[in-house]
């Protein structure tokens, strides 16, 4: 009796497996997998010919603008110049476990840097992970990204 309820259990399990494996590889999965996936290429040079078409009629104006938003920068160069005067002055504050992305996010936000991200991989280099300070940092917008790293880690600024 206990032989055959073994031999009925094992003989459920493999019918299972079977089943699954039919499942998984057999044709009809195959098939389907494949016509999808030809719908979806046909879908995508649809696509592609429409943004080709789009481009080439594009092209021809975007020409006209370029050469004028490069006339209109030469006319307004003295007017740049007091833009970039706008220099931000935060005080950043450092805590302790505080991560590089969040001093990243932190920075980008007080508008000191344009790309925290930038920062953050910058100070990820080991002479400056290592030795990041916890405190109050007076920064500037006109700063480099060196030039804050080593504010923040208390190592000397060259001088450039």
């Amino acid at each position: 009796m206990k032989t055959s309820f073994r031999a009925f259990g094992i003989g459920l399990f493999i019918a299972g497996a079977s089943f699954t494996l039919y499942e998984k590889f057999g044709p009809s999965g195959a098939i389907q997998d494949v016509s999808q996936y030809e719908e979806q290429l046909a879908a995508y040079e649809k696509q592609i010919a429409s943004l080709k078409q789009q481009l080439k009629t594009g092209n021809e104006p975007n020409v006209a603008t370029k050469e004028t938003k490069n006339n209109a920068p030469k006319s307004e160069q003295p007017n740049d110049s007091s833009d970039e005067q706008d220099v931000v002055t935060r005080t950043i504050y450092i805590y302790e476990n505080m991560s590089l992305y969040d001093i990243g996010q932190q920075l980008e936000a007080e508008q000191i840097v344009k790309n925290g991200r930038e920062i953050e991989l910058y100070l990820s280099k080991p002479e400056f992970s290592r030795s990041i300070q916890k405190g109050a940092f007076e920064l500037h917008s006109d700063m480099t990204v060196n030039q804050i790293a080593k504010t923040l880690t208390g190592k000397k600024a060259e001088a450039e």
